[in-house]
C-alpha cells in the first residue's frame, strides 16, 4: 500500500486525537508508517550506493589523469585521446574541488545541493563526468 505525505499527516493528526493503543491499531497507522520508513530507507540506501560507485569511478579517472601528467613530466608525448582524457579530468577536478570545499562548510551539504540544482536550471553542469553519466537500469525478471 502506497502512502502519501498528506495521508501520513492525516493519520498522525488522527492518532494524536485518540488513546495510544487505539492509535496504533486504527487503520493500520503503525504498519503504514513502518512501510513508509522502509521505502524511504531503501531509496536512501540505493542513492548512497549509487553515489559511492560514481565517486569511486571519479577517483579512478583522476588517478588515470595523474598518470598522464607523470607521462608528460617524463617527456613522453600523449596521444590525442590521452590529451582529451587529461583535459576532461582537469575540468572535473576544477568542478569538483569548489563543490567539495563548499560541502565542508557548515550547512554546506544543503548549499551544495541547492547550487547544483540551480546551475542545472540554467543548463550549467557543475558535476564531474562520473556523476553526469546515467547508468542504464536493467529490468529484473
Amino acid at each position: 500500500m502506497r502512502i502519501t505525505e498528506s495521508r501520513l499527516r492525516q493519520l498522525v493528526k488522527e492518532a494524536l486525537e485518540m488513546p495510544l493503543a487505539e492509535n496504533l491499531l486504527q487503520e493500520g497507522v503503525f504498519q503504514d508508517a513502518v512501510g513508509w520508513i522502509k521505502k524511504k530507507g531503501a531509496a536512501a540506501k540505493d542513492a548512497t550506493v549509487d553515489f559511492l560507485t560514481k565517486f569511486k569511478s571519479e577517483l579512478e579517472e583522476t588517478a588515470e589523469g595523474a598518470e598522464l601528467l607523470v607521462k608528460i613530466v617524463q617527456g613522453k608525448s600523449l596521444t590525442p585521446e590521452e590529451k582529451d582524457e587529461l583535459k576532461t579530468q582537469a575540468q572535473d577536478v576544477g568542478k569538483g574541488l569548489p563543490l567539495l570545499a563548499l560541502l565542508a562548510l557548515p550547512g554546506g551539504g544543503i548549499a551544495t545541493i541547492a547550487l547544483v540544482k540551480l546551475a542545472n536550471k540554467f543548463d550549467i553542469n557543475l558535476m564531474p563526468s562520473a556523476f553526469r553519466t546515467k547508468r542504464k537500469k536493467t529490468k529484473r525478471v
